[in-house]
C-alpha cells in the first residue's frame, strides 16, 4: 500500500514538473469586424479567389478557409480560431441572414470555434439576430457564443428569445477548454462605446466589463484552475496621433484587470502590426474585414506565458481560395439574386459604371473625403428624378460603410454600391433605410446648420455632409451665431424669425429622427420642430417615408444605395462603354465657407 502511494506521488510529481519544466505551444487565428464580407474588400467584381496574382482584393471566405484549413491540419491540438464581433452587417449576404442563417454555418464550416457579440448584431434588433441563430443552428452546426457581461431584462419579453439560447448553452457566459495540455478560458464583452451606439438592443443591457469580468477572471483562475484567460473583447482602442502608442478602453480593461492574459480586440477596425503589452496582458486587433487574419504563436512555461509572437496574415490574392467554400458563398448569391434583388429590377453582377479614383471616408479628416458629397448629391439626384423635389440632402458620416476603391479597373457594380449605405431595413423588408422628408422654417435651417457646422467642427459619426444647401459661416462668432448665409439651389434665403416658409430635408429615417431630438440633446438651448408638408409636427417619421412610386400600392421605399447606383449609372457613358463618375468628384466638400478664413 505504502509502495502503490508513493508510486502516485511519484507520478503526481513529474507529472507536475513536467508541467513547469516543458513548455506548452498553443497557435490562435483570430478576426474581428468582419461585417458579412464573405466576398472580401474591393471591387466585387474584381474578387476572383480561386486564381491567384490577378487581383487586389483582400479578404473573402474561401482564402480565409484555406488559412484556416492549413493550420488546423498542420496542428489541430495546438491551434484555436476565434472571433470578437461584427461578424454579421456590411454586405448583401447579411439581408439573407434571417432567413438562412447561412454565415453562422459557413464560419463554423472554415474553422471558427468561439466568437461574441458586437454592437452590430443587434442592427435589426434583440429578436432578429436571436432568429439568425436560430435558423442557424436548424441548418447545422454553429460557432460557441460567449457573452460575459450580456443582461437580460427580467420585465421584458423582448429579449425572451435571445435568453432561450443562454438556457441551452448556445450562448455561454464563458466556456474552459484544453488545447495542447494547457486549460483555457474564453469570455466575451460588449464595450461602452459599442453598447451605446447599439440602440436596438434594448432591452438587453451590457454594464461596463471592467465592473463584471474581474469577478469572473478570479473564478476562473483560482477555480477553474485556468492557465490562460483570453477576452474576445467587442470594446477597442484608437492610436494615440500625436504621441504614438494606443489608448481606449481595451488598455483600460487591462490595467484594472491583470490577470486578463490576452485580449483580442474589436469595433474600432484598428490594424495591430505588433501586439500592444500592458502590464502582463497581450492585446490586438487585425483591422477589419478579414483582409488580416491574426496570427499568435505563444509559449506556455512555468506558470504563464513565456514567449508571444503576433503577425498579420494578408488575406490577399496570393492565397488559392477553397473551392468549396467558394462554391456555397456563389450558391448564395443566387439566392440572394433571387429572393431579394430582382423584386428590384436588379441582379447581384449588375454594373452601375467606374471611377478612375477612389471616392472614399477619410475618417481621421472627415473634410478631406469625397464620399459624402458624393451620396449626398446621389440621393438628391434620385428623389428629383423620381419626381420630388427636397431643397437639400443630409448624409451622415456614420453611415458611410465603405468605401469605392478603384482597384484594377474601377467597375463599380450593385454589392459595391450597397456596402458604401449598407446600414439598417425598410418596412418593405429591403435592405437600407428608407429615405424620409421633414419640413422646417427658414429660421430653423439657420439653427439647424448651427448645430450642424458645430458637429462638423467635432468629427466622428456625426459630420454631416450636403447637398443643395451652401452655409456660410464665420468661426469668430459666439455660440449659435456663427451662421452668416444659406443658400439653396444657389440662392440666399432668409434666415431670421420673420421667414416661416417651409424648407424640405431629405436623408434616411434614422438620421432625420435625430431633428426632432435637438432640443433635448442640448437641453433646450436649440428648438426645431420637424413638419410635414402642411405644416404640422411630425409624431411617426414611418408617415414621413418618400414614396418613390406613388401608382404602386403602398409606400414604395428609396433606398441610398439604390440612389448611389442610379446615380453612377446616369453620368456619360465614355470609351469603355460604361457610364464614369466625373472627376469633379476628386474634390473634397465645400458646402460649409468659413467666412473668417
Amino acid at each position: 500500500m505504502n509502495k502503490l502511494l508513493g508510486s502516485l506521488c511519484l507520478l503526481l510529481f513529474w507529472g507536475s514538473a513536467w508541467h513547469s519544466a516543458f513548455a506548452q505551444e498553443l497557435n490562435i487565428l483570430h478576426t474581428n469586424d468582419v461585417h458579412s464580407k464573405l466576398t472580401g474588400y474591393g471591387p466585387e467584381g474584381e474578387y476572383s479567389p480561386m486564381v491567384t496574382g490577378n487581383d487586389k482584393t483582400e479578404g473573402g471566405f474561401a482564402r480565409l478557409a484555406t488559412l484556416m484549413k492549413q493550420a488546423k491540419t498542420k496542428a489541430p491540438e495546438k491551434t484555436l480560431i476565434l472571433d470578437a464581433g461584427d461578424f454579421l452587417m456590411g454586405s448583401l449576404f447579411h439581408v439573407a441572414e434571417e432567413e438562412t442563417g447561412f454565415q453562422l454555418n459557413l464560419m463554423k464550416k472554415i474553422g471558427y470555434e468561439y466568437i461574441t457579440f458586437g454592437n452590430h448584431e443587434f442592427d435589426f434588433g434583440v429578436g432578429t439576430i436571436a432568429k439568425i441563430i436560430k435558423t442557424a443552428k436548424a441548418n447545422g452546426a454553429i460557432p460557441q457564443f460567449v457573452a460575459s457581461n450580456m443582461v437580460f431584462d427580467p420585465k421584458s419579453t423582448d429579449d425572451d428569445e435571445l435568453q432561450t439560447l443562454f438556457t441551452d448553452q448556445t450562448i455561454k457566459p464563458y466556456v474552459v477548454i484544453t488545447k495542447n495540455g494547457l486549460k483555457i478560458a474564453i469570455i466575451g464583452a460588449l464595450g461602452i462605446d459599442a453598447w451605446s451606439v447599439a440602440p436596438a438592443s434594448k432591452p438587453l443591457s451590457f454594464p461596463e466589463p471592467a465592473k463584471i469580468l474581474g469577478k469572473l477572471v478570479k473564478f476562473l483562475k483560482t477555480t477553474e484552475k485556468a492557465d490562460i484567460v483570453i477576452l474576445l473583447s467587442h470594446s477597442g482602442f484608437y492610436p494615440n496621433e500625436q504621441g504614438g502608442g494606443y489608448y481606449g478602453e481595451d488598455l483600460d480593461l487591462a490595467k484594472k484587470i491583470p490577470a486578463i492574459d490576452i485580449i483580442l480586440s474589436g469595433h474600432t477596425h484598428v490594424k495591430t502590426p505588433e501586439f500592444i503589452q500592458v502590464g502582463t496582458t497581450y492585446i490586438v486587433q487585425t483591422g477589419a474585414y478579414a483582409a488580416n487574419l491574426g496570427n499568435i504563436n505563444l509559449k506556455f512555461e512555468n506558470g504563464k506565458i513565456a514567449e508571444f509572437k503576433f503577425n498579420l496574415i494578408p488575406v490577399d490574392d496570393s492565397i488559392e481560395g477553397d473551392a468549396e467554400v467558394n462554391d456555397m458563398v456563389n450558391k448564395q448569391i443566387e439566392f440572394i439574386n433571387q429572393k431579394y434583388l430582382s423584386g428590384i429590377g436588379l441582379t447581384y453582377s449588375d454594373v452601375a459604371g467606374k471611377t478612375n479614383f477612389d471616392v472614399f471616408t477619410n475618417y481621421a479628416k472627415l473634410k478631406e473625403s469625397n464620399m459624402g458629397s458624393f451620396v449626398a448629391d446621389a440621393n438628391m439626384f434620385y428623389l428629383k428624378n423620381k419626381g420630388m423635389a427636397p431643397d437639400f440632402c443630409l448624409v451622415s458620416a456614420g453611415t458611410i460603410r465603405e468605401d469605392l476603391p478603384k482597384g484594377m479597373q474601377g467597375i463599380i457594380t450593385v454589392p459595391d454600391a450597397f456596402r458604401v449605405m449598407s446600414l439598417g431595413k425598410g418596412y418593405d423588408n429591403v435592405p437600407g433605410y428608407p429615405l424620409a422628408q421633414v419640413y422646417v422654417t427658414g429660421h430653423e435651417v439657420k439653427k439647424l446648420m448651427e448645430i450642424l457646422t458645430m458637429m462638423r467642427n467635432k468629427g466622428g459619426d456625426g459630420y454631416l455632409y450636403f447637398s443643395g444647401i451652401k452655409v456660410s459661416v464665420n468661426s469668430d462668432k459666439g455660440f449659435l451665431k456663427k451662421v452668416q448665409k444659406v443658400e439653396i439651389d444657389g440662392k440666399a434665403i432668409d434666415i431670421s424669425k420673420k421667414n416661416t416658409k417651409l424648407y424640405s430635408i431629405a436623408a434616411n429615417s434614422y438620421l432625420l429622427s435625430f431633428i426632432g431630438r435637438i432640443k433635448e440633446m442640448s437641453k433646450g438651448l436649440v428648438v426645431i420642430v420637424p413638419k410635414d408638408k402642411n405644416g404640422m409636427p411630425v409624431t411617426d417619421m414611418q408617415n414621413q417615408l418618400i414614396d418613390i412610386d406613388a401608382n404602386k400600392t403602398g409606400t414604395q421605399e428609396g433606398k441610398e444605395w439604390i440612389a448611389l447606383f442610379d446615380y453612377i449609372r446616369s453620368f456619360p457613358i465614355t470609351g469603355s462603354n460604361v457610364s464614369v463618375i466625373p472627376d469633379s468628384y476628386k474634390q473634397f466638400d465645400t458646402t460649409v465657407i468659413d467666412l473668417k478664413k
